[in-house]
């Protein structure tokens, strides 16, 4: 993949992350309480649960991590048969990912106490809410490992893709075998050259 493409595609992934973000506190927040008006008075139990402020947020946080998931995987498939595959790539992806949206996190105190950005905050890490008030978390800390989590089965995903396709399509090993060897034959010419030139 080259520098463009990978700017493009790292762009695109933080785009989806935050829209993301967006649609699961939409789901938590507004849609599935909604959904428990609709529901029978004897299902109050399953009414308290789905709108205690916790498990909303749970829920939240496993929407925009299985669409991920999901999103990663089929990432995997394709990156796979166009022979773009890199665990050093996804991984940059995944990493940039995090630190773009840890970013805004760190000044929470700040523009809490100044009483700005209340919306901001409350909307893209809303799936972190459950770790702060279930483990105690300090607010940097669960925003952290609630991402965290979800990117790390958004990479487990995409090299389980990568694996099932290419074991479907074993080609796929014996082409990336084939460019692998030029280059390291090359650089073997380049260091026997550098040898003979200084004795």
């Amino acid at each position: 993949m080259d520098s463009l493409k990978m700017l493009i595609y790292i762009a695109s992934r933080i785009g989806m992350m935050i829209l993301l973000c967006v649609f699961g506190a939409f789901i938590g927040v507004i849609l599935f309480p909604a959904v428990c008006t609709l529901m029978p008075g004897s299902w109050h139990t399953v009414k308290t649960f789905f709108t205690d402020t916790d498990n909303m947020s749970i829920i939240a946080f496993a929407v925009t991590t299985i669409i991920m998931v999901r999103l990663f995987y089929n990432d995997g498939k394709l990156h796979s048969a166009y022979e773009e595959w890199s665990s050093v790539m996804i991984s940059t992806v995944l990493l940039f990912m995090l630190f773009i949206y840890f970013i805004p996190a760190i000044f929470y105190e700040s523009f809490n106490a100044e009483g700005k950005g209340k919306v901001f905050y409350l909307v893209l890490y809303y799936e972190s809410e459950w770790l702060r008030h279930i483990a105690d978390m300090p607010y940097t800390v669960s925003v952290l490992i609630g991402m965290g989590m979800t990117l790390f089965c958004c990479f487990a995903s995409y090299i389980i893709a990568f694996r099932i396709y290419v074991r479907r399509h074993p080609v796929i090993l014996k082409q990336m075998a084939e460019k692998a060897a030029p280059s390291s034959d090359e650089d073997e010419n380049d260091e026997s050259g550098e040898e003979e030139n200084m004795s």
